[in-house]
């Protein structure tokens, strides 16, 4: 009678536990079918489990997990934020490790979302959690190392000087597992709050431009600075559905080289691109400062 009673009682602490701490359940198949794995441990090696490479979709409930493919929390590592799962991506059947993130006592009372970022792309590495504005990373020892980031609850600026200088970013909320032109050069990060009507160039007049891999200026953002770029290849060609421009004329077009079908766009916000350039710029560049253009644009 006694040892029941102690099995009832665990099962009810663990049980219970499952409604605050952080759990995740793999499946064997995608879209959650086939064998389960449930734990709300670290688990260093799942060969124990039989589960060894096997984890090819997941819930994950509660609070992040970093799921690795190799033991002991080693070899690539991919952070998954609760969620449901139901392709694993790069890490499908790979995994071999899994641990709940512990997010820092700071992050946990932030009122309004934070940044996580991370040392290496998609995810991993050494963690910096932000929640509150941070002028410099000197002092967090995270300087010119952040290489991808979560971004959760809120929009937010992110420039690879101090003080919110250089080029700067804005991210809305997303995964971002590259950080693209700032890659391994954030100084300083801050929450973007300046109202849509009276936003600034924040490049001291300097012509710039910032695409956006999803519609209404959401998702992954790529700048462009003054010179543009011939060939978007390698960094975000096909990739933009919405546009900024802060301040100049640019043309934008759909092939390398500024060939194919191409259009120019004025300052302003541009929540979804024409249809032949939707998902399909490849080269863009600063045309003048101004309007009316003081001579024929150069389109060479």
């Amino acid at each position: 009678m006694t040892q029941l009673l102690r099995h009832f009682i665990l099962g009810m602490a663990v049980f219970g536990s499952g409604a605050v701490m952080a759990d995740v359940t793999f499946f064997e198949s995608e879209n959650f079918g086939g064998r389960e794995l449930t734990t709300n441990q670290p688990l260093s090696s799942f060969s124990a489990s039989r589960f060894n490479d096997r984890a090819r979709s997941a819930i994950v409930e509660g609070g992040s997990w970093e799921v690795c493919i190799d033991d002991n929390f080693g070899g690539g590592c991919t952070v998954l934020v609760p969620g449901r799962y139901p392709a694993l991506g790069e890490v499908s059947g790979r995994i071999s490790s899994a641990r709940p993130i512990r997010t820092p006592p700071a992050a946990a009372s932030a009122p309004v979302g934070g940044v996580t970022f991370f040392e290496s792309e998609g995810f991993s590495g050494r963690q910096f959690v932000v929640d509150q504005p941070v002028t410099n990373f000197s002092a967090s020892r995270f300087n010119d190392r952040a290489q991808s980031a979560i971004v959760e609850g809120g929009t937010w600026e992110i420039c690879v000087d101090a003080d919110y200088r250089g080029d700067c970013l804005i991210f809305a909320p997303g995964r971002y597992p590259n950080l693209g032109g700032i890659g391994g050069q954030v100084s300083s990060a801050r929450p973007f709050r300046e109202p849509r009507a009276d936003r600034r160039d924040r490049m001291g007049g300097r012509a710039r431009a910032t695409l956006f891999e999803g519609p209404n200026l959401t998702g992954r953002a790529f700048l462009l600075g003054r010179e543009g770029a011939a060939s978007l290849e390698g960094t975000f060609n096909d990739r933009a559905s919405s546009l900024r421009v802060d301040s100049g004329y640019w043309i934008f077009c759909s092939d390398a080289n500024f060939r194919g079908e191409c259009r120019t766009f004025g300052p302003g916000e541009y929540a979804v691109l024409p249809p032949g350039l939707n998902n399909r710029l490849s080269s863009g560049r600063r045309i003048s400062n101004h309007y009316p253009y003081s001579g024929a644009p150069n389109w060479r």
